[in-house]
């Protein structure tokens, strides 16, 4: 049975294992231990809303959505994730319709997100969701390469 749940911090041990085996596009493999410690922070901030797509008892993706972000009713998707052996399959496009609804209930008008301008397959893939460009920031990310993101924004 496929589900939707909302997540909270004792799910960090399956969140890390989901962030390890995405295969994100920018980073190395990233270590268990690591994605543990950047999920804590993020949980003890507070700032965001998590999500994740549950089928067979398996977390395979998730998503979350930051409530404050600048502009009138507008909230940013700031994380999805989906491990590597389940994309292709839907999962980030289901997770991505959730979450839009999710924000409409809360009233919100706008969802907007931020990639990085190399990440052709990401951009693709958030384009075919029906997401448009808004706008280029160089030097965003402070890397000392790549470190273009793109704001991307979509009406709900």
């Amino acid at each position: 049975m496929q589900k939707i749940i909302k997540l909270n911090r004792r799910h960090i041990n399956q969140l890390a294992q989901i962030d390890a085996e995405c295969k994100h596009q920018m980073e190395p493999r990233i270590k268990i231990g690591e994605c543990k410690k950047r999920l804590k922070e993020r949980f003890d901030k507070c700032h965001e809303i998590f999500f994740g797509f549950k089928e067979g008892g398996e977390l395979k993706g998730y998503v979350t959505l930051k409530p404050l972000f600048p502009g009138h009713r507008h909230c940013e998707l700031y994380w999805l994730a989906v491990k590597a052996k389940y994309q292709g399959q839907g999962i980030g496009s289901r997770l991505i319709r959730f979450i839009e609804g999710y924000a409409k209930r809360q009233g919100f008008r706008r969802v907007c997100l931020y990639t990085n301008k190399i990440m052709k397959r990401t951009r693709s893939f958030y384009e075919k969701n029906g997401y448009r460009k808004i706008n280029e920031f160089p030097g965003y990310y402070g890397y000392k390469r790549h470190n273009t993101a793109v704001l991307y924004g979509k009406e709900i």
